[in-house]
C-alpha cells in the first residue's frame, strides 16, 4: 500500500517497553498533558529509561537521514528526540507534530523535567498541534523556561472557532525566536483517509450488518459512544448521565438504547483497574433499574472491536455521544461525521468542547462533560432534534471533514515545514 516507504527498527527490549510507554509515558506523561496531574506517577529511574530510547531513536534517525533532510517527529513518546538530533546532526530540518492534548502552563509545569522536554522541543525548526490553543499553551509554557520573542501572530478565523467554545481561540502565534532561532507554530488537526470509509461502506458484510442492527433496533433510536479505557474519555460521567435521562424522562423508555464501545486498555496496563470496576458496576446498576421484557437500556462491549464493524454502527447510530473530559482531537467524531455524510444520513454528534475537534467541527452540539446536567440536556437535544435541524448540522460538519481530510493534512503540515524553512 506505500510502495515508497521504508521502515528501519529502532531495538527495545520487553522492560524497555513496559517502562517507557506502559509505566512512564502513560502514568506520568498521559495524566499531566490531559490535566489529571493529581494521578500521574514521577519516577527518575523511568525518565532515564525515556532519555535511553530518545536517544536510540535519534541515533536511528541520524543514521538514516540524508544530508539536509526533513525528520518529522510524532507525539511525546519521542519528546526529548529533538534535543538529541540537534546535537547529532545540525544540518537536519526538523519538525514535531503533537498529536496529544497540550495544557496550559500552570498544568505542564506539574512535571519534574519540564525545562528539558520544553528546551528539546526548542530544538526543533516546526511544532505543530491539532488546534490553536494547544499551540499558544505551549508558547506559554516555553515562556516560563526561557526567554521568548513573538515574531508574528496569525488570526485562527475561519477554520476554527474563537469564541462559545472551550478550546477556541481568536489568534495564535505561529512564529518565536528562541536563542537566536526561529521556530515556526502551526494548528494542523488531523484528517480522516475517506477513502478507508467508503471502502467499509463498499463491503458486503458491512452492509448486511446495517441491516442486521436496523433490524435489532425495530426503531428504537441508538445512541453511540466509542472510546478507550481512559479516565480522560468522562466513560463513567456518561454513563451517570445516561441513568439520569432515563430517570428525568421515562417517556424515552424502551425508544432508545444507549451502546458503548469501550476498547480495553494495553495488556499489562494497571492504571485503569479502578475505572473498569466503577464502569462495570455502573453498567449493572442501570439496566438492573430500567431494563424491561424485549429492552436493554444500555449494550455495553468491553472489547476492541474492527473498523469496518464501527462503521456499521455508525451509520445506523442516531445520535454519536463523545465526551472526554480533555482530548488532543478525537477522531471517531471525524468517523462518525464521514460516516452520516457518505450514507446521506442526518445523525446528530454531541461533542465535548474540551475535545480539540470541538474546534473546527461546526454543526456538533458542544457540551461540557464536568456538567452532569449539561451532559444530560444536550443528548436529550439531539435525540428530539427535527430531521431538518440534524441534516443541515451533519452537513456543516462533513464539508469539514470531506475537505480536510488526511492528504491534506500531510501535505499541508509538509508545506508549512518547508515554508517556513525557507523563510517565507
Amino acid at each position: 500500500r506505500y510502495p515508497k516507504l521504508v521502515a528501519a527498527r529502532v531495538a527495545l527490549s520487553a522492560a524497555d517497553v513496559d517502562i517507557f510507554y506502559k509505566r512512564f509515558s502513560k502514568e506520568a506523561f498521559w495524566p499531566t498533558l490531559h490535566t489529571f496531574w493529581e494521578r500521574a506517577s514521577f519516577h527518575e529511574e523511568h525518565w532515564n529509561v525515556f532519555l535511553d530510547v530518545n536517544r536510540r531513536f535519534a541515533e536511528r534517525a541520524a543514521a538514516e537521514a540524508a544530508e539536509g533532510a526533513v525528520i518529522w517527529i510524532h507525539d511525546y513518546n519521542l519528546w526529548m528526540v529533538p534535543a538529541y538530533l540537534r546535537e547529532l546532526r545540525p544540518d537536519l530540518t526538523i519538525a514535531f507534530f503533537h498529536h496529544t492534548y497540550f495544557p496550559s502552563a500552570d498544568v505542564f509545569n506539574v512535571l519534574p523535567w519540564r525545562r528539558q522536554i520544553v528546551g528539546s522541543l526548542l530544538q526543533c525548526d516546526y511544532i505543530g498541534f491539532h488546534i490553536p490553543r494547544q499551540a499558544e499553551n505551549f508558547v506559554d509554557v516555553a515562556r516560563g523556561v526561557m526567554p521568548i520573542e513573538t515574531l508574528e501572530k496569525v488570526n485562527c478565523a475561519p477554520r476554527f472557532f474563537t469564541y462559545g467554545c472551550a478550546v477556541g481561540l481568536e489568534e495564535m502565534t505561529s512564529e518565536i525566536e528562541v536563542a537566536g532561532r526561529r521556530i515556526g507554530l502551526g494548528a494542523h488537526p488531523v484528517g480522516l483517509d475517506l477513502g478507508r470509509v467508503q471502502g467499509a461502506l463498499d463491503d458486503e458484510a458491512v452492509q448486511a450488518r446495517i441491516g442486521e442492527l436496523r433490524e435489532e433496533l425495530k426503531g428504537q433510536k441508538l445512541v453511540l459512544s466509542v472510546e478507550r479505557l481512559d479516565f480522560t474519555k468522562g466513560i463513567l460521567e456518561k454513563l451517570i448521565a445516561w441513568e439520569t435521562l432515563l430517570e428525568e424522562n421515562p417517556e424515552l423508555r424502551g425508544k432508545v438504547t444507549l451502546v458503548t464501545i469501550c476498547v480495553p486498555a494495553a495488556q499489562g496496563m494497571t492504571i485503569y483497574d479502578e475505572l473498569q470496576t466503577q464502569i462495570e458496576q455502573t453498567v449493572g446498576r442501570i439496566n438492573g433499574r430500567f431494563a424491561q421484557i424485549g429492552w436493554m437500556p444500555l449494550q455495553f462491549f468491553f472489547r476492541s472491536v474492527p473498523f469496518e464493524q464501527l462503521v456499521a454502527y455508525y451509520a445506523v447510530a442516531d445520535v454519536m455521544w463523545i465526551t472526554p473530559l480533555r482530548d488532543g482531537l478525537n477522531l471517531v467524531a471525524k468517523e462518525y461525521v464521514a460516516t452520516q455524510g457518505k450514507t446521506g444520513g442526518c445523525g446528530v454528534l454531541v461533542l465535548s468542547e474540551f475535545a480539540g475537534a470541538a474546534a473546527e467541527l461546526r454543526g456538533a452540539i458542544l457540551t461540557n462533560p464536568h456538567d452532569p446536567h449539561e451532559l444530560v440536556t444536550t443528548c436529550y437535544l439531539a435525540l428530539t432534534l427535527s430531521r431538518d435541524e440534524a441534516r443541515s448540522r451533519l452537513a456543516e460538519a462533513f464539508d469539514s471533514v470531506r475537505y480536510y481530510d488526511i492528504a491534506l493534512w500531510g501535505s499541508e503540515f509538509m508545506a508549512a515545514v518547508r515554508a517556513h524553512a525557507r523563510g517565507g
